[in-house]
């Protein structure tokens, strides 16, 4: 990984191959990124899953929250491919933080707090057919959490049945989305689940 120091603080631009994890969900933020170029997978763990939510591209900041608040990493960041990416260190963040206008640290505060409370219910707008599968498939999910609440025996059988027909279907038009890649030229906002790490 090569680096660059871009002033007396500590602001670098380094190189990261791909499939380097950059951070992982539940750990303390230590710095903040930019994507200079390539790209970077950013997903959740629920359980044994790994759920796909977005992918960050040139000029794209991310990893700023628990950088900013001091709270655990909401997700696990990783590059999809050789990226380029300039890196703020806590320290940075945090000094340039102390000399802004009180009234600035407290409407960034109040951003991040409402970003964190949003975050669970947000879904990235679709760029690419596999995108548009891909949020299919996390409204299948909700149905299924839906059918582990108390409810009426025939509302569940009834639900079982179409959430498997549901999924067949998802299943067949993933299969289309992949076998047609070269078709769709819209960069996806999600990464595909077979390209997260292991």
């Amino acid at each position: 990984m090569a680096m660059t120091l871009l002033d007396e603080m500590s602001i670098e631009v380094a190189n990261f191959p791909k499939g380097k994890v950059l951070f992982r969900q539940g750990e303390r933020g230590g710095a903040a990124y930019i994507v200079n170029s390539g790209a970077i997978g950013i997903y959740r763990e629920a359980g044994d899953r790994k759920i796909p939510l977005a992918t960050v591209r040139k000029g794209e900041l991310f990893g700023e929250m628990a950088v900013i608040d001091n709270s655990p990493r909401m997700a696990t960041a990783f590059t999809l491919e050789e990226s380029t990416l300039t890196v703020i260190s806590i320290d940075t963040l945090m000094d340039k933080m102390r000399k802004s206008d009180p009234f600035i640290r407290a409407l960034v505060q109040m951003l991040m707090n409402n970003l964190r409370s949003v975050h669970d219910s947000y879904t990235p707008k679709s760029r690419s057919l596999l995108d548009s599968v891909n949020s299919l498939q996390k409204q299948s999910e909700m149905v299924v959490r839906f059918l582990q609440t108390s409810i009426a025996p025939e509302l569940r059988q009834e639900l079982e049945t179409k959430v498997q027909e549901f999924e067949r279907v998802i299943k067949d038009l993933r299969r289309i989305a992949m076998t047609h890649r070269a078709q769709d030229r819209r960069e996806d906002a999600i990464p595909s689940e077979s390209d997260l790490p292991a």
